[in-house]
């Protein structure tokens, strides 16, 4: 009995499993690919763009919003900071992201993509709750 009282302790006390926000765009489309999930890419400007920390902090971090991410999503973050150094070979991936999905330049800009690179949706985020934002996200999901 004992060592099952262990046992369930120990799930208990597990962190939960969480949607991993990816930064190599090839290592997400990758697991897009092999998982059956679409692509939710945010072009962001960590350390300068406020309402880019706004979602990150809101929805990003979210349990809720994660949860939901866990099942149906691939989270890849394109990242164009002012003061942190991005690796050129990622940078170079980034911008060639941005050209095609983002040509305005916008931040934060959040698209869902297939595991092909095809758009499905451009996301709004207007500082609407997590679970508004799950709404807008499972609408835009393939049936």
């Amino acid at each position: 009995m004992v060592p099952m009282i262990r046992i369930l302790l120990l799930l208990l006390l597990s962190p939960a499993t969480y949607a991993q926000v990816l930064k190599n765009p090839d290592e997400a489309f990758t697991l897009a690919q092999t998982s059956g999930k679409e692509v939710l890419l945010i072009f962001s400007g960590s350390d300068w763009c406020i309402p880019c920390i706004q979602f990150n902090k809101t929805i990003l971090a979210d349990s809720s919003f994660q949860h939901f991410a866990q099942d149906k999503l691939v989270l890849l973050e394109a990242d164009f900071p002012q003061r942190k150094k991005i690796p050129a070979p990622l940078r170079s991936q980034y911008e060639s992201l941005a050209a095609e999905f983002n040509p305005n330049g916008a931040f934060p800009q959040i698209v869902l993509l297939t595991a092909a690179k095809k758009l499905l949706a451009q996301l709004p985020f207007n500082r609407q709750t997590p679970a508004d934002f799950i709404t807008t996200v499972r609408q835009q999901l393939p049936k």
